[in-house]
């Protein structure tokens, strides 16, 4: 299970209606989670996710443009397999050019702060809302092979699910810069926006550490990869102190 807060909520008048879509098509999916339509209704959300960032990136970008705010999301992961929810968490905020640390609560939930440009940060949480529940329903359903523990297995496919979504997330960013009307202004302004959540990370987190890896098994990462990889991101075809999590 999962909840979110973003600080200093406001979304700009002309994002009102690109932020509608993209929720709607989140709540519908969540609805009908593990069926076809889920997957087309995802890829449609995916698809605008994509332009909308880009989009907004543009229009950063010209010459009166004022920098978008920097804020941190808290996402509260709770329930089973915290690490691993937190592990895509984490994906989602690297692939869209934000920051992530986490702390502990006495309750036994854990708390990812999502750091970056507010448009960015508002869609890490749409998504990681919706792919959670996808995620910890795909891997309730594995079965390992001889020899291998059911959750062991369950967290090396959780692990390659999120390596997935996250590579196949990024491509769709890459791919909507090179698409756009300005691709070279788009990729500074993205890049800035990096940045940007850098220095904010460490401004609000100062003893902030690099997390270690973590080691899981092999015999579910193959299989993570492959259900992760079945959601089409929409483009057009184109081949206990705080962690610090992807940077």
């Amino acid at each position: 299970m999962t909840a979110s807060h973003l600080s200093d909520t406001s979304t700009e008048p002309s994002a009102a209606k690109a932020l509608e879509r993209v929720r709607k098509l989140f709540a519908k999916a969540e609805s009908v989670a593990g069926t076809p339509e889920a997957e087309v209704l995802l890829e449609r959300a995916y698809a605008l996710l994509a332009k909308y960032g880009v989009d907004e990136a543009l229009a950063r970008s010209g010459p009166d443009a004022r920098p978008a705010e920097v804020s941190v999301l808290d996402h509260v992961v709770s329930g089973k397999y915290q690490p691993d929810q937190v592990g895509l968490v984490a994906a989602l905020a690297a692939a869209m050019h934000c920051r992530a640390v986490t702390s502990g609560r006495r309750d036994g939930t854990t708390i990812v702060h999502v750091v970056g440009v507010r448009r960015h940060v508002e869609r890490v949480g749409m998504l990681a809302g919706a792919l959670t529940g996808v995620m910890l329903a795909a891997a309730a359903r594995q079965r390992p092979g001889p020899g291998v523990s059911a959750v062991t297995h369950r967290k090396s496919f959780m692990t390659g699910f999120a390596f997935e979504v996250g590579r196949r997330l990024a491509a769709a960013e890459r791919g909507a810069v090179a698409e756009s009307a300005d691709a070279t202004g788009a990729d500074l302004v993205l890049r800035s926006d990096a940045q940007r959540a850098d220095a904010e990370l460490r401004r609000r987190f100062p003893t902030a550490v690099r997390g270690a890896r973590r080691r899981v098994g092999t015999s579910g990462l193959e299989e993570g990869r492959r259900v992760g990889g079945t959601v089409d991101l929409g483009q057009r075809r184109f081949d206990g102190g705080r962690r610090q999590l992807g940077a």
